[in-house]
């Protein structure tokens, strides 16, 4: 169970008193109950939820009587998630909670003077705080842009690779040959690998997915932009769970592994132990990984080979051909 829940479990009777918005849980907890309503940036806390999922344009229902928000590691989402809390204009009490080493502690100084924190617990390494707005909230550009190549490239907040293109994806890009027919890609992120892929060569079909919400909404935005939406398709998937089953010629993944502010495997481990059920014969995986993340092992005995094709800074870009 992640640790916010147990604090949460001590605001039980609180919790149980009306009707709560939960923005962006980390999982699912049986605190959330019929009546609730949640918001999920996360397509697996999204599938398993057992209440209404709200999505991201739908107001939410007058009645509720308090807002939960799990705290994001990135900045610009938070300030992201508080300009959305704004505009709800909902009279009701907002608790933001989130783990100490997560930068919790640094709710109070990041949001005044728009925002009155008031420290209402803490424990299991997190803290609560509940909050009003005593001013208007600054108001901030929901969209970088960054150039790779010849695209201008959109990320929305806490995207990764948000502010710019980061160096695994640049050396991966920098290797990948020209590749036909059906690709897919792991991990959209805000669409650089997609765009790339879709540009250099014409012929290619992508499929792409992400876990995050607003990853997948950037890569949308890119692709559209670009005029490349009749040869690409984006999906909100956690590993490959959302994707319809089919065979490609070609994976390519820069391989997510950060949930929050743990370091997390689990979907990529699963990618790379089923990579032979979703490539055709002789077609290839194409991957870039820190130096410290081994997924060779996990590759099933239908790859005949497995090729370290480049290194530098800290990362390799690896390839394996399907028997």
């Amino acid at each position: 169970m992640h640790p916010c829940w147990q604090l949460l479990e001590r605001h039980a009777s609180e919790l149980n008193s009306g009707p709560v918005l939960w923005l962006d849980p980390p999982e699912i907890h049986e605190l959330m109950k019929s009546g609730d309503q949640v918001v999920c940036l996360d397509q697996g806390v999204d599938a398993e939820s057992p209440i209404p999922a709200l999505s991201l344009d739908q107001k939410p229902s007058e009645e509720i009587r308090l807002i939960v928000l799990f705290y994001p590691k990135a900045k610009r989402r938070l300030e992201w998630w508080l300009q959305r809390i704004e505009e709800m204009s909902i009279d009701c009490p907002v608790w933001v909670l989130g783990e100490n080493n997560g930068g919790i502690k640094s709710l109070p100084r990041r949001t005044a003077p728009f925002l009155a924190c008031e420290k209402v617990d803490s424990a299991r390494h997190c803290a609560l705080f509940q909050c009003r707005f005593i001013g208007p909230m600054p108001r901030q550009e929901v969209w970088h842009y960054y150039q790779v190549e010849e695209h201008s490239i959109g990320a929305l907040p806490g995207v990764f690779s948000q502010e710019k293109l980061d160096v695994g994806t640049r050396l991966l890009l920098q290797h990948l040959p020209a590749l036909k027919g059906s690709l897919f890609e792991l991990g959209c992120g805000a669409g650089a690998i997609t765009l790339s892929l879709l540009s250099r060569h014409k012929e290619c079909k992508v499929v792409t997915s992400d876990i995050d919400l607003l990853a997948v909404q950037s890569t949308q935005h890119n692709i559209e932009q670009a005029g490349f939406e009749s040869r690409c398709s984006v999906i909100w998937s956690d590993g490959m769970s959302q994707v319809p089953r089919q065979r490609f010629d070609a994976l390519i993944t820069n391989p997510p592994f950060h949930t929050g502010i743990k370091t997390h495997y689990a979907a990529t481990e699963q990618f790379f132990a089923q990579a032979e059920q979703w490539l055709k014969r002789g077609a290839v995986l194409w991957w870039v990984a820190n130096d410290f993340l081994d997924y060779q092992p996990l590759l099933g005995k239908s790859f005949s080979k497995v090729e370290e094709i480049a290194h530098h800074s800290g990362f390799r870009v690896f390839k394996a051909t399907r028997i």
